[in-house]
Order: structure tokens, then C-alpha cells, then sequence
């Protein structure tokens, strides 16, 4: 059964995670108060309202609690951010992702009931300071403050071994998750496919352990 996920406004913002999720072959409603940004998102939305989301009436016919999450993705309008939030758990939303301009916004949102809180520009210019500093890192992704996922070329001192041979994830206390070979992930036994130049893994664990791998490796 596909994944339905219901995004809250049609901006700049929420057009990023429409086309991901629609990507992802995902159903996706999105709603918004204006009628020109969700005809810009049109080819990837599965439904698009017209509607007030400040209003109960348009909220109750939404029906939140049917979908797998909710996007609060509304720009930066805190007081409809924190309004919307709170009537979203009022309605026994699943999971609340909401889009937030400030730490002391996203705090308030969390206490009303937010799953997560995103905070774009942050998150952005962290990103570009990580390409900077982490050159052979492809894609960074922070799980818990202390947990992170990282994609990453396979370091050459590697390549022709297996992760069972090199007895990866006791000696590096790492798991890897995924193994890219020409953008294809290998689905089968990849524990036991040796790597090849250019493959890229994805590697999940403690931040301190990533950096001892980047470090001992030189990436």
C-alpha cells in the first residue's frame, strides 16, 4: 500500500519535499490558501485544495488522521505554524513534521506536539559548511544528536574486499546500510560483494566513530 503524506502549504520549502515524495511513488494532498503556488506543484501532487488551513472547518475535512504525516511547511508565519500544530494533535495526527524560523518557534512547537521540527536556513548552511569541510562526504544526514548517517565514496585501501572479510562493522563499529554501484543500490548479499572503485556506502553510527573512519582514511 502506498504512503500518503499530507503537506500544508506550497512554497519553496514544500515543493522540495512534494517532488521527493512524489519520487518516493508516494500519494501526497497538499493544501493551500492560495490557488497560484499549487498550480506550480500540480504534476506531483496527487490532490490539491484551495482552503484556509486557520480554519476548523477546512481542517476537519481534511481528515489528518488518515495520512502517515503531516507537513506544516507554511513559510514564516509562526503564529498559523503554532495554530495549525495544535490543531493537528487535537486531530490525532500520526506525525507532525513543521517547518520552524527560530529555535524558540520550534521549541514551542514541540511542546504542542510536533514529532519534528525542521529548520531550512539552518540546516542549509550547515550543509554547505559540511561540502567545504568534508570534500569526499556526498550526503550528510543527522539522525539524533549523536547518531548520524553519511554517504561516502569507498576508500581505495578498501576496494577488492568485503564487508565480512574486513569484519566491518565490529572493527569500525559502524553498519553499513547501503552499497551504490553506478547509482544502482546491490540488493543481494552485499555483505559478501567485494567493493569496486567508485562504489559509495552508506554508513550509520555514533559521529565519533564516523570521524575516527574519515580520519583513518582520509576522507
Amino acid at each position: 500500500m502506498r504512503k500518503q503524506f499530507l503537506v500544508l502549504g506550497a512554497g519553496r520549502f514544500a515543493k522540495g519535499i512534494i517532488q521527493e515524495l512524489y519520487a518516493q511513488k508516494c500519494d501526497v494532498i497538499v493544501c493551500d490558501k492560495d490557488e497560484a503556488p499549487l498550480e506550480d506543484i500540480e504534476e506531483f501532487a496527487t490532490h490539491s485544495i484551495v482552503g484556509d488551513l486557520r480554519e476548523n472547518g477546512v481542517m476537519d475535512d481534511l481528515n489528518v488522521e488518515q495520512f502517515d504525516a503531516v507537513f506544516v511547511a507554511i513559510g514564516t508565519d509562526s503564529y498559523s505554524a503554532i495554530l495549525i500544530t495544535n490543531r493537528l494533535r487535537e486531530r490525532n495526527a500520526k506525525e507532525i513534521i513543521v517547518k520552524a524560523t527560530s529555535k524558540e518557534i520550534g521549541e514551542i512547537l514541540s511542546n504542542l506536539g510536533a514529532n519534528r521540527v525542521i529548520y531550512p536556513e539552518e540546516e542549509a548552511g550547515m550543509k554547505v559548511a559540511r561540502q567545504l569541510t568534508m570534500p569526499n562526504v556526498i550526503e550528510y544526514i543527522e539522525i539524533t544528536k549523536n547518531v548520524s548517517a553519511v554517504e561516502l565514496k569507498i576508500p581505495e585501501d578498501l576496494v577488492g574486499k568485503t564487508l565480512l572479510e574486513l569484519d566491518f562493522s565490529r572493527k569500525y563499529d559502524l553498519n553499513v546500510s547501503l552499497i551504490l554501484r553506478d547509482d544502482s543500490p546491490i540488493l543481494s548479499r552485499y555483505a559478501e560483494v567485494a567493493f569496486k572503485s567508485n562504489d559509495v556506502i552508506l554508513i550509520v553510527g555514533e559521529n565519533k566513530k564516523i570521524q575516527q573512519f574519515r580520519k583513518k582514511f582520509h576522507l
